[in-house]
């Protein structure tokens, strides 16, 4: 098991995802050798524009060049003083909001890979998964993790690693090798089948079971108890008409004995007044 882990991140995340380098291959052109020396060694290249690899779909050939062009755009679309850079650094300048939005454009790229006609082998996932986190954790540090993310360049990584499956895959069409070839390893053999075959069909299992007892006991609950929190408000409000109510009869309440004490002190004033008068 060991010795699975020391060659699969050798050959994945060293060789493939070129971990080894501070910069990527440019993904439209490619150098093809002309001279060895004697030794074998690569003594002159010639750059060329790059080919698509033989072999895969259309499809395929849609999204590889759909992920190569946005790539280019966030990672490689600006030069200066000899150095590439994208949309992706430029962004990046704005603390945390530029991060996300670089962050985002990534995930883009990595949900469009996954439109392979054959999907994408969970290796290469996780591969892309960890250069999205490294250029995440490069754009919190200033200045610095800037420098460092444009020669890092996660997106073209990305793209790298997906026309190397895609090779693969065309080779597989062609009958160059065999299926279980094109994407060999335990995490693929294994893993990948058990999550496929498992653990999402169990998931969504789940989510059905869940569901019904959502609709039928958590609503109900929560319309109720709203219901219930509504009336003990409405209940809780003190009416506004009844104080004027109260009042326009104290008012004429006391009008009415206000007139009454009047007609008294009128009559008494009378009496005496004809009794005056008699004498």
């Amino acid at each position: 098991m060991s010795s699975f882990i020391v060659k699969w991140v050798a050959n994945r995340f060293l060789k493939d995802n070129q971990l080894n380098k501070l910069g990527v291959e440019d993904p439209y052109y490619e150098y093809v050798p002309l001279r060895h020396d004697k030794n074998g060694k690569v003594t002159k290249h010639k750059k060329v524009a790059r080919r698509v690899p033989n072999g895969i779909s259309e499809n395929d050939i849609t999204v590889l060049l759909d992920v190569r062009r946005q790539a280019y755009r966030y990672d490689m679309w600006f030069s200066l003083l000899g150095m590439k850079f994208g949309w992706s650094n430029v962004v990046g300048l704005v603390p945390v909001a530029g991060a996300l939005i670089s962050n985002y454009w990534s995930i883009r790229i990595y949900l469009l890979a996954r439109k392979l006609d054959d999907g994408l082998p969970l290796d290469i996932q996780l591969i892309f998964f960890f250069n999205i986190l490294v250029d995440f954790l490069l754009s919190l540090i200033p200045f610095v993790g800037d420098l460092i993310e444009i020669g890092y360049k996660a997106n073209l990584r990305n793209f790298l690693l997906l026309e190397k499956h895609l090779v693969r895959v065309g080779e597989k069409n062609l009958g160059i090798i065999r299926e279980e070839d094109v994407r060999p390893g335990f995490i693929n053999d294994k893993v990948q089948p058990f999550v496929e075959e498992t653990i999402v069909p169990g998931a969504k299992k789940a989510g059905g079971q869940i569901r019904p007892f959502v609709e039928e006991t958590i609503v109900p609950g929560a319309k109720l108890a709203g219901a219930q929190i509504k009336n003990l408000v409405n209940r809780n409000k003190q009416p506004t008409t009844a104080p004027t109510t109260q009042s326009t009869g104290a008012v004429a309440t006391a009008t009415l004995e206000k007139d009454d004490d009047t007609r008294s002190i009128r009559s008494l004033h009378e009496h005496s007044r004809r009794a005056l008068t008699s004498e």
